[in-house]
């Protein structure tokens, strides 16, 4: 021991005078690995992937599962559908009721027989976000009658067994809400007596609450194998958590957008969760951005894939930050301890290192991070102030391990010049030298893995790469559910449910024949909204102003009240703003900003209501049509009768078209269609920005349409970069009321005066403020006279909140809807 000590001594003398030093003892083994994975669901978050065709969805699936590929995911977690909305959609429960069971809804088991199908070895873990009312009997809680609720998550495990082929490793409670210690052991208790005794259970998917009850109650704690946290702070103690002697991972994480930024963000925490906090897993909200741009959270995801129709996906840089571990490493692996191959750099970042244990000379993997304050920030949570910088680090490992050749896989993702081709780059291989030595410069944005497995790593390659992106939704478009691709149970292409669940079935009244559903019988015991509007499914673009849209529909005969069959235009995923036309079985009709309530059957706002033209029978086929063009509803009609003509309403809202009823019924769906209607579907008038040129504000271009002096890039610098031009938004100074010129954009992308802070994940989805780099006290304001200018603030008539809208690469003045501004057409930031 002497000996060995001297020696280290020596080597660590020898090195250089102020390099960092990280001392790497391979028999120092602390926390098994547990995996680093991706979350579908919370909710409707796949949506689109399944609709994709093949190669592409094949492609997107093997870049998300295939080991030694692309991401290569270790766990795979998934939204346990409960019929109620869970942030982005709705997902379909497999037991509407209680005397029901079907395991062919929604899309979770398919991805997860896709992903079993790629990774046999992958971990499986389902979660609830909501579930149906018969397991309480209230739409408030799912643990008055324990028995029946985790009844209900055992018949989801059964089918993912007995259908799918698939043992579910672990189980959730209810997602980011309280636990209940009688319904754990209740579950508990049930799976080990159904044969799922192996399938552990998360607790609670929430806060570090849950670690204070479940020391306060041994069986609750018995019960319970994993603790689940969501996106917790590494600059928090968690040793009540430790002290149960049960691991503790960051069960979800992220949440952050797609780009540079958001792989930035990711890589620092699935390496500082370890490095500061000693949690051993990681899973990303949301696995692959399948959804809408419009119902929020645009492409805060791992993978993006938007485009069904035309087979366009984007592997994105999250997907090469992640494989810095997952290639190079496997769940049941061992984490070294903190200062025994874990810990802190000495100028910023962290570093982790993954071994086999029980060998005398284990494989190991070394995960170097350094990502500076700007752009290490996730959603959430904050992130405290610290500084970094360059340095070399000195790696000293055993000195058996001296001639040792180490491969070196590289990536900066503070590099804003790099391709695609730049990132999960092998670099030449290095030798553990004579003193057992890696000696390693580490610059601001690096990522490093160095491993002794030298024949992992690929970036995967396809022999048809996906076509060029085209994000409007194909006009006109007709769906009449009969496709020989449709199955009972299943959504049709392209459609998002929003509030209830719309599903596939054959037509009872005619086998030739399929309809689409309305299933949820009674008001779910819900997560994010709780019913508040009336049944409805979207489609289409969020910039869509001017259509024809027409759906046939058939009321039940057993429904109570007035059931109602529903069209939306212009709406947002709620319709609590739209242009809603509902028809009654009264024989009414009503016009409304707003759909109907679920509290009462009847709209927010009716615009106007009367007679129907034609009697509106039940169990009898009706047709709805509604146009909307400009300033005007220009047309409602009812099995061809017109209803309503030539209504003016503000040209203020843009968004989806969508079909639904007023409450909880089963009202049925067929032959739907859209086209676009009345003369603004051409590309506006244009113009060139040139260098000096004053940055404006013009109407947006209507419809989704492009428009060449509207379309921008965000860039992951927080530069504003014009797409035709490749010239940058440049303030003139960096005082109040300086104006917004052209100028050419840095090459080294640092002029202060070109960055434009703001929270990168949330510009897409909601109203966010550009906040000039040079001096954080002033952001980019725009006012309805056309000015843009630098502001401390916004005054009448002016607006600091700007949303980027991904389809037409636009930043507005408005995400939906806004009040103050609700009679000027939206407005978008212009080259000149």
């Amino acid at each position: 021991p002497l000996l060995l000590l001297l020696l280290l001594f020596l080597a660590l003398a020898n090195s250089v005078v102020g390099d960092t030093k990280a001392l790497v003892n391979l028999s120092a083994v602390d926390q098994v690995f547990h995996g680093i994975g991706g979350l579908s669901g919370g909710g409707a978050t796949s949506r689109l992937l399944v609709d994709y065709k093949e190669p592409y969805r094949s492609q997107i699936l093997d870049f998300l599962f295939s080991p030694n590929y692309g991401a290569s995911l270790q766990i795979l977690k998934v939204e346990i559908g409960g019929d109620s909305q869970s942030g982005c959609g709705t997902e379909s429960s497999h037991m509407h009721t209680e005397d029901s069971v079907d395991y062919n809804t929604g899309y979770e088991w398919w991805l997860l027989s896709e992903a079993k199908k790629r990774n046999p070895s992958i971990k499986t873990y389902g979660l609830p976000w909501a579930f149906p009312q018969w397991v309480s009997g209230t739409p408030s809680s799912p643990y008055t009658t324990p028995n029946k609720t985790a009844t209900y998550i055992l018949r989801w495990l059964q089918g993912a067994r007995h259908v799918y082929n698939i043992d579910v490793d672990y189980i959730g409670i209810w997602n980011e809400r309280d636990s209940n210690a009688d319904y754990v052991k209740t579950l508990r208790s049930l799976l080990n007596q159904e044969g799922f005794a192996a399938t552990q259970i998360v607790a609670a998917d929430s806060n570090a609450g849950i670690c204070t009850d479940l020391a306060k109650d041994k069986e609750y704690a018995d019960a319970v194998s994993v603790i689940g946290l969501h996106y917790p702070s590494d600059f928090s103690d968690y040793s009540g958590c430790f002290s149960l002697g049960k691991p503790v991972w960051a069960s979800e994480e992220s949440s952050s957008y797609d780009d540079l930024n958001g792989a930035a963000c990711w890589v620092r925490v699935i390496t500082s969760h370890f490095a500061l906090s000693r949690m051993s897993a990681s899973i990303m909200w949301n696995l692959v951005g399948s959804y809408m741009h419009g119902t929020e959270w645009y492409a805060d995801s791992l993978f993006t894939a938007v485009e069904p129709w035309s087979g366009h996906y984007v592997v994105g840089p999250v997907v090469w930050a992640t494989a810095h571990v997952t290639q190079f490493t496997r769940v049941g692996q061992y984490y070294l301890q903190r200062g025994s191959g874990s810990g802190e750099l000495q100028e910023g970042g962290y570093y982790t290192t993954f071994v086999d244990g029980g060998s005398p000379r284990p494989a190991f993997t070394i995960v170097v991070v350094k990502i500076s304050h700007d752009h290490a920030q996730c959603v959430r949570p904050a992130l405290p102030a610290f500084n970094t910088s360059a340095e070399t680090v000195v790696f000293q490992l055993p000195t058996a391990l001296a001639g040792t050749r180490v491969a070196v896989w590289h990536s900066n993702f503070e590099n804003y010049s790099a391709s695609a081709a730049d990132v999960l780059v092998r670099l030449a291989d290095r030798q553990v030298d004579n003193q057992a030595q890696l000696v390693l410069h580490v610059a601001v944005g690096d990522v490093y893995t160095l491993t002794s497995n030298l024949t992992s790593g690929n970036k995967g390659s396809t022999a048809q790469p996906p076509p060029a992106s085209n994000p409007h939704f194909p006009l006109p478009y007709h769906d009449d559910f009969d496709g020989a691709e449709y199955e009972d149970g299943q959504e049709a292409h392209y459609f998002t449910d929003q509030v209830g669940v719309f599903e596939i079935h054959t037509d009872v009244r005619n086998a030739s024949n399929k309809v689409m559903r309305q299933m949820v019988p009674a008001l779910p015991i819900g997560w994010e909204d709780h019913g508040s509007y009336g049944p409805v499914t979207v489609i289409g673009m969020y910039e869509w102003q001017d259509v024809n849209v027409s759906v046939s529909f058939r009321l039940p005969s057993n429904a109570t009240a007035f059931p109602a069959g529903c069209l939306h235009t212009r709406t947002d995923k709620w319709t609590r703003q739209s242009y809603s036309y509902c028809v009654y079985s009264d024989s009414t009709f009503t016009l409304s900003f707003g759909g109907d309530l679920q509290a009462d059957g009847a709209p927010v706002t009716t615009l106007t209501r009367g007679a129907t033209p034609v009697p509106v029978q039940r169990s009898v086929w009706h047709r709805l049509s509604m146009t909307v063009v400009e300033t005007a509803v220009r047309e409602l009609r009812l099995d061809g009768s017109l209803v309503l003509q030539d209504f003016v309403i503000p040209d203020a809202l843009s968004g989806f078209v969508g079909f639904g009823t007023d409450g909880w019924h089963a009202v049925e769906f067929d032959d739907f269609a859209i086209q676009a209607a009345g003369p603004r579907w051409v590309a506006p008038a244009t113009c060139t920005p040139q260098v000096g040129g004053l940055v404006r504000v013009r109407a947006c271009a209507n419809n989704g349409v492009a428009a060449p002096h509207q379309a921008f890039t965000l860039r992951a610098d927080y530069s504003l970069l014009h797409v035709g031009t490749g010239l940058c938004a440049t303030a003139e100074t960096a005082q109040d009321g300086a104006a917004v010129v052209w100028q050419v954009c840095s090459p080294a992308f640092n002029n202060t005066l070109q960055q434009f802070v703001n929270a990168y994940s949330q510009i897409r989805n909601n109203p966010t403020q550009l906040s000039l780099a040079a001096n954080r006290a002033l952001s980019l304001v725009g006012g309805i006279g056309g000015e843009v200018f630098l502001g401390q603030k916004a005054g009448q008539d002016q607006w600091n909140g700007w949303v980027y809208f991904p389809n037409t690469q636009s930043l507005r003045d408005r995400f939906h809807f806004a009040a103050d501004r609700s009679d000027i057409a939206p407005q978008c930031l212009s080259a000149c």
